[in-house]
């Protein structure tokens, strides 16, 4: 059945107005900066303007009827008088489709949310194909890593074997050496590599619109035992979770696992986010592996696991994988070994 019939039929309005990039890529296979989908009983509209129109016609123009004009020139479109709307719409997009409508304004956020939340084997080699690119760059940056080299070159290489391969980057890559390490969301700076420092790379490519996330901590040159251990317990989080996470839970007992595992080691207080987010068109959707996620783990669902303890001053591990959500556990999607690394 057409995804856009599908959700028209979940979401029970006369009319369906979709604004969000990420839901109209995903509801038409098209991105651009300017695109909405007005969805009617009948009739499934894409607009756009003069810079897309030609394209978006050609190339999905058998399944919408393009139209090169504005929502704010679409009364016409609008049919009965129930219509929905998502919820992360802004302020100015909420009014327009206010004057638009006669009748009641309904939040269908929860029926596309759900359909996105379930990947088709479409999505799911989408995924992995990024998946492979990202581990292609990750590769390549390895070998790159010697004294003095700068997080940004780091940075600038991994994207560069990324675009190389058909991929674009799925968000802002994170490279971190030493003490920035302990910073979980480090932006890349000019700090140089040197022998004692780990060193963090969060990276994802994004393919055909899907993307990946992966995250991996090497060391360079010598460790302390500190250093070891700390890594060898977040390894042995990653490893609980991805053992034992499954279609059925919640996404709070998902993320217990690997919170529990800290806390009978004395290390809770250094675990400062959640154990992973649902992963798709947008980086960050969907269930995710949260305290407060009390949504159930699906099968197809694609979630990241990435336990990270990080040390105020001193250094952070973080091991991320990605993971197809099954009946009986996960298939993780991540080839990249995950023993300790030391260049």
């Amino acid at each position: 059945m057409d995804i856009c019939r599908l959700l028209y039929d979940m979401a029970g309005v006369d009319t369906l107005v979709i604004l969000t990039p990420s839901n109209t890529r995903y509801l038409s296979g098209y991105s651009s900066t300017n695109c909405q989908i007005v969805l009617t009983k009948h009739n499934s509209y894409f607009l756009t303007d003069m810079r897309y129109y030609l394209e978006a016609k050609e190339l999905i123009g058998n399944r919408f009827e393009v139209l090169c004009q504005d929502i704010k020139e679409s009364k016409s479109l609008i049919e009965g008088s129930k219509i929905g709307i998502e919820s992360d719409i802004s302020y100015g997009q909420y009014k327009t489709v206010s004057q638009l409508a006669d009748g009641n304004i309904v939040e269908i956020t929860p029926s596309i949310e759900n359909l996105r939340s379930i990947k088709s084997d479409f999505e799911i080699d989408c995924i992995k194909r990024a998946q492979s690119v990202t581990e292609l760059a990750y590769d390549e940056a390895l070998k790159i890593l010697k004294d003095g080299v700068s997080e940004v070159e780091i940075v600038a290489y991994i994207e560069y074997i990324m675009k190389k391969n058909f991929c674009q980057v799925a968000f802002d890559s994170i490279v971190a050496f030493g003490e920035h390490t302990a910073s979980p969301h480090a932006h890349p700076s000019q700090r140089k590599l040197k022998s004692g420092d780990f060193v963090t790379m969060d990276i994802g490519a994004s393919f055909d619109g899907y993307c990946s996330d992966m995250t991996r901590t090497v060391g360079y040159g010598h460790l302390s035992t500190k250093q070891v251990e700390i890594y060898n317990h977040v390894l042995k989080a990653q490893n609980l979770a991805i053992e034992n996470v499954k279609a059925g839970m919640t996404g709070k007992a998902g993320d217990a696992i690997a919170r529990n595992y800290f806390k009978e080691n004395s290390l809770d207080k250094y675990f400062t986010h959640s154990l992973g987010h649902g992963v798709g068109i947008d980086i960050h959707e969907g269930v995710g592996l949260t305290p407060r996620e009390e949504r159930i783990l699906q099968p197809n669902m694609v979630v990241t696991v990435e336990p990270g303890l990080y040390i105020d001053g001193e250094f952070g591990v973080r091991i991320e994988d990605m993971v197809q959500i099954t009946k009986s556990g996960v298939i993780d999607l991540t080839n990249t070994d995950k023993q300790l690394i030391i260049l």
